[in-house]
């Protein structure tokens, strides 16, 4: 590895002056939506490292594109579900009809957190989007919750980044290994509101 002059790599330099570092984060974090096993979250704390010791991408930049990329991917995810909803007024069968209007109920009290927050659960993003538009649930207030939930994420990843590249301003693989702790800390505590936000008597 060599280092550069200012003790950053210069591999982390290059990468994070490349003109499409931003649209891959933008591409990536809507794919998630789609695609759970999309490391978007990585993604978006490598970046925030990287500008800790180099200002490239611009923190700003960086929220910017996380949140927008996440939001188009959720509301895409929403919009097939709402296509769809000719599926869910055709169940038949018992169990089926139990667990649409299972998630019907859970949304309708408690739709805010579990839409902000379902980003933070493994493959939960695209499964409540795709379920919100399933039942029915308010377009406008889905796409103002969706909003506040990616901005929340996308700033959270960065800063979180940052301050691991802060710390390890010259190794930055060590940055990144402490901002990916601080990050699965703060997933743990979402998955904990979340849960309890989901506490409605299943079917």
């Amino acid at each position: 590895m060599i280092p550069h002059r200012d003790g950053m790599p210069h591999y982390v330099d290059a990468v994070a002056a490349s003109p499409w570092v931003l649209a891959v984060v933008f591409v990536v974090a809507g794919m998630d939506a789609l695609l759970p096993f999309m490391p978007s979250e990585s993604t978006v704390v490598a970046c925030g490292v990287a500008a800790a010791s180099t200002g490239r991408p611009h923190l700003a930049l960086l929220v910017t594109a996380a949140a927008a990329g996440a939001y188009c991917g959720d509301a895409i995810s929403f919009r097939i579900g709402r296509r769809s909803t000719s599926i869910s007024e055709r169940l038949t069968h018992r169990r089926a009809q139990a667990v649409h209007g299972w998630v019907q109920r859970l949304l309708s009290s408690r739709g805010g957190v579990v839409v902000m927050f379902a980003r933070y659960v493994p493959g939960g993003r695209s499964t409540t989007a795709l379920a919100a538009g399933l039942v029915g649930y308010p377009s406008a207030r889905f796409h103002w919750y969706t909003a506040a939930g990616v901005l929340l994420w996308s700033i959270q990843a960065a800063l979180i980044g940052y301050l691991g590249g802060a710390l390890f301003a010259e190794h930055p693989i060590l940055g990144f290994l402490l901002a990916s702790g601080m990050a699965l800390a703060v997933t743990g505590l979402a998955v904990l509101v979340q849960s309890t936000a989901s506490r409605v008597p299943a079917p």
